[in-house]
């Protein structure tokens, strides 16, 4: 199966930060910078759920209208207007998603998609999903009021890539790593300096 586009998320408050998350800079980069780069090694058709960022050129998709915002009401946004079925989705402070474990996911998707258990955790990021199935079931789950990720793996019940075979794509988890704090870009940035 191939990968026919990727959506970005990007569309948080970044409260934790106290500024957007996108546009901070890790090395010569912004955290979105670092997300569209990867997403275009993998895709033609890389879509950016949230605010256009001066500077930053890219499809920015805007939230459907009539709910709160949620990465839920992000990802639906982009799949109603994303191009072919099979769609990665990673987040905008995902610096270091590894193509050897996007790769794991696409050999190992369902019908659902998949994600790969890291930690004794099931990883909602990054994502493949089937937009046929996924795009229904996000507007259900937001016309429910549930705006969670998890909510959606429940309904499609992706495959879940073991950690054991996580390690052989990516053996330290890098490709989990969000940037969520400063305490995080202090280590994001000390992962980028050792490589």
């Amino acid at each position: 199966m191939n990968i026919e586009g990727v959506i970005i998320l990007a569309g948080g408050k970044s409260r934790r930060m106290g500024r957007d998350k996108a546009t901070m800079m890790l090395g010569e980069k912004t955290l979105l910078q670092w997300a569209l780069d990867f997403a275009d090694s993998e895709s033609d058709n890389v879509l950016v759920a949230g605010p256009e960022r001066r500077g930053m050129e890219a499809c920015y998709i805007d939230d459907l209208p009539g709910y709160p915002p949620s990465s839920l009401l992000g990802l639906a946004s982009a799949l109603d207007k994303a191009q072919g079925e099979w769609q990665l989705v990673i987040g905008c402070d995902m610096p270091f998603v590894r193509p050897t474990l996007v790769d794991l996911l696409r050999k190992s998707a369902n019908d659902g998609g998949a994600v790969a258990c890291w930690h004794n955790r099931v990883q909602p990021l990054p994502l493949l999903l089937p937009r046929s199935r996924a795009l229904p079931a996000a507007l259900e789950l937001l016309a429910d009021n549930r705006f969670h990720l998890a909510a959606l793996l429940d309904r499609l019940d992706p495959a879940v890539v073991p950690a054991q075979q996580v390690a052989l794509a990516d053996s330290e988890g890098h490709s989990f790593f969000n940037i969520n704090s400063r305490e995080d870009m202090d280590r994001a940035r000390d992962m980028l300096d050792k490589g």
